[in-house]
């Protein structure tokens, strides 16, 4: 069985990015024939099963994911940029006083 075909990501939790990442690091863990544990795979694997309005926050990071640890980067700008106190501050209006 291949590595690909073993793992089953979560859907993405816009409300809690924090938490589906620990739902994938236990997938990741349980993968058959062996856990994954390269960042690039672990990178790969995030970016497949993004949707594509929360795969626009971080346009940026696909375009140019860092080459020491691009899992890292995406876990970060992900937690940072989604979940929903970023959205709701970004519906937000500010008010000019």
């Amino acid at each position: 069985m291949s590595e690909v075909n073993a793992v089953q990501i979560p859907v993405y939790n816009r409300s809690d990015p924090t938490l589906w990442f620990v739902m994938c690091k236990s997938t990741f863990a349980l993968a058959t024939p062996k856990p994954i544990t390269e960042s690039l795979t672990k990178y790969n694997f995030i970016v497949a099963h993004l949707p594509p309005d929360i795969a626009s926050l971080v346009r940026d990071v696909l375009m140019h994911p860092d080459a020491t640890d691009p899992y890292a980067q995406i876990k970060n700008e992900l937690i940072n940029r989604s979940g929903e106190t970023f959205l709701n501050a970004l519906e937000t209006p500010y008010s000019c006083k």
